[in-house]
């Protein structure tokens, strides 16, 4: 039996253990949100706060969600605000409250119990890092890697993931520097954010990780990923991988994130190389689609004569076909 003494320590021991705020991000989907919501909610990190965002879903799906679990905090966004807009929401509420860490987490996750517990303990043992993701594994194979580490190319505006298939139970992950972390299930140091900034919403959606990663690195912190950890991605299911939507904002994004950090803009070579990672890309859309290729088109154009984030958003959302 507890006496009121271990009761007292119990409360000192958590209110000396540092502040998380989930963050779940949520457009027009209920089941794979309620998914990753039961799994935040089993961590079994003592101090733990969620906020969902739902970010404009037609119907609103945020207070049938608060209602199956009312401990949430909703931020409830009118308008789809792409996913840096809808992130930042929450990022600001998660700050607002306190934070110590932040752990923007996309609602096609589902975190292991002790995922959060794991991160935040690497994070406190080394002050330089200033974000930690887990291991991600495949839904579609929960035994294989989806994600370790990734080498980055500011030069390319290009990232390129290591591992991706691996089989995991046979594998050793041992927590390792990454240069790139996708923001799928990424644990942030509130400080950092503090110190760089949130995403950059004029992306809307598409290379804002990208982005804030080389913000965050070039401002002398560090990104690793804890394989202790883990978490099971679904991936592209929101958007999918090739609709219109996506691959006008990742067209557009990249040629912002080149011009932004590249070293070197006149080298021929590095614009041929580009080139040719596009053309490979319009193979993997199809020859014949082409609502993606105008999508594309639209993302050269909108880059070049540097339309608005406005204009941007309504180019995407609203004249681009199948963007919807």
């Amino acid at each position: 039996m507890s006496t009121a003494n271990d009761r007292v320590a119990e409360d000192v021991s958590t209110v000396d253990t540092p502040l998380v705020v989930a963050v779940v991000l949520t457009w027009n989907d209920t089941e794979l949100t309620t998914q990753c919501l039961r799994s935040v909610l089993a961590s079994d990190y003592p101090r733990l706060t969620v906020v969902l965002v739902d970010n404009g879903s037609v119907p609103p799906r945020g207070p049938a969600l608060q209602a199956s679990f009312p401990t949430i905090i909703l931020v409830q966004n009118p308008v789809n605000q792409g996913f840096s807009g809808g992130a930042n929401r929450g990022l600001e509420k998660a700050l607002e409250l306190g934070a110590d860490y932040i752990h923007l987490i996309g609602n096609d996750a589902t975190l292991a119990e002790n995922s959060i517990s794991a991160l935040v303990a690497e994070c406190e043992r080394h002050p330089d890092v200033g974000a930690a993701g887990p291991l991600l594994l495949d839904a579609a194979r929960p035994d294989t890697v989806q994600f370790y580490t990734a080498k980055l190319d500011r030069d390319q505006a290009a990232h390129y993931h290591d591992h991706v298939g691996d089989d995991h139970v046979s594998g050793s992950w041992p927590t390792t520097q990454s240069e790139f972390i996708p923001c799928v299930a990424l644990l942030f140091r509130a400080e950092t954010l503090r110190q760089v900034g949130l995403l950059d919403e004029s992306f809307g959606t598409c290379w804002e990780d990208y982005d804030l990663c080389l913000r965050i690195k070039d401002a002398g912190w560090r990104y690793v990923t804890v394989g202790e950890a883990t978490a099971v991605h679904v991936g592209s299911h929101t958007t999918g991988r090739t609709s219109p939507y996506i691959v006008y904002y990742t067209t557009r994004n990249r040629l912002i994130c080149l011009t932004r950090y590249s070293r070197d803009l006149r080298s021929p070579q590095r614009w041929w190389s580009l080139l040719r990672s596009f053309i490979w890309n319009i193979r993997q859309y199809g020859w014949l689609n082409w609502r993606c290729h105008w999508a594309m088109s639209r993302g050269f154009f909108d880059f070049i004569f540097s339309r608005s984030r406005g204009e941007a958003l309504r180019a995407a959302s609203d004249e681009l076909p199948g963007a919807n």
